[in-house]
């Protein structure tokens, strides 16, 4: 028994260090520079879902979407909405009809509270007698 006690602690070291030197050779570094890699296909869909102007700051008038009037490709472009949630909107919108506001997403399978409260600033619905959706 003392003799296992013995080799326990420098088990047990080495193997916490073999780990951390695996977790920080996997991170690549060029001239002070991390580099990292990416499934290619997380990076095609992080660029589809992402709106063109930054998250920081929510788009102009010109730069939103009209829920009305966007087709499958212009509401992936959306954040949180992909190929799946974008067919459900055109899916919803055929069968009961244009959007009489922006909140009317949350009717949508799969998109609740959390994912509208991302999209708020991104979409609108053209009415005739007002262009605002809250």
């Amino acid at each position: 028994m003392q003799k296992f006690r013995r080799l326990l602690y420098p088990a047990l070291t080495l193997c916490f260090l073999l780990g951390m030197a695996g977790f920080f050779l996997g991170r690549r570094s060029v001239d002070g520079i991390l580099l990292t890699t990416q499934h290619p296909a997380s990076t095609e869909a992080q660029s589809r879902s992402l709106p063109a102007s930054s998250p920081e700051a929510p788009p102009t008038e010109a730069g939103r979407v009209d829920l009305n009037r966007a087709g499958l490709e212009e509401l992936m472009t959306l954040p949180g909405i992909g190929e799946v949630r974008a067919q459900r909107i055109l899916a919803y919108r055929e069968a009961n009809g244009p959007f009489r506001q922006a909140a009317e997403l949350m009717n949508v399978s799969g998109i609740g509270e959390g994912i509208f409260e991302k999209l708020r600033d991104y979409v609108y619905v053209e009415d005739s007698n007002e262009n605002t959706d809250h």
